[in-house]
């Protein structure tokens, strides 16, 4: 089963997919990115510890999301990868394209500092 949950932190908005980002799966996981690129202009952070599989239509809608950020200057960041997702990643080049970091607290450092208590 595929399912996306989302939370805002740090003005960054965090969506969390869950299963394979595969060609069955793809086209939704696009249209759910394509959603918070249209209608937010902070960081998109993608929790990707609960994907356990990326085909290459996966890797594409990753790519597609990144190439729609790029213009606005919005930071895309991947965190939480498992290894063979990650090899997947390295192997396609998209390191070199997208961000990833290892958790969400490395994620939302690079989105900005945490807001400062003042009470």
């Amino acid at each position: 089963m595929f399912a996306i949950a989302e939370t805002t932190e740090r003005g960054a908005t965090i969506i969390a997919p869950t299963g394979k980002i595969d060609t069955l799966t793809a086209k939704a996981f696009e249209a759910e990115m394509k959603k918070r690129i249209d209608g937010e202009t902070g960081a998109l952070l993608v929790d990707m510890s609960a994907v356990d599989y990326v085909s290459s239509f996966g890797l594409r809608s990753l790519l597609i999301a990144a190439k729609q950020l790029a213009p606005a200057g919005r930071k895309y960041i991947l965190f939480g990868l498992n290894p063979q997702v990650h090899e997947v990643l390295r192997v396609s080049g998209f390191l070199k394209i997208i961000s990833v970091v290892a958790t969400r607290a490395q994620a939302l450092d690079l989105v900005g500092p945490p807001p400062v208590d003042i009470g």
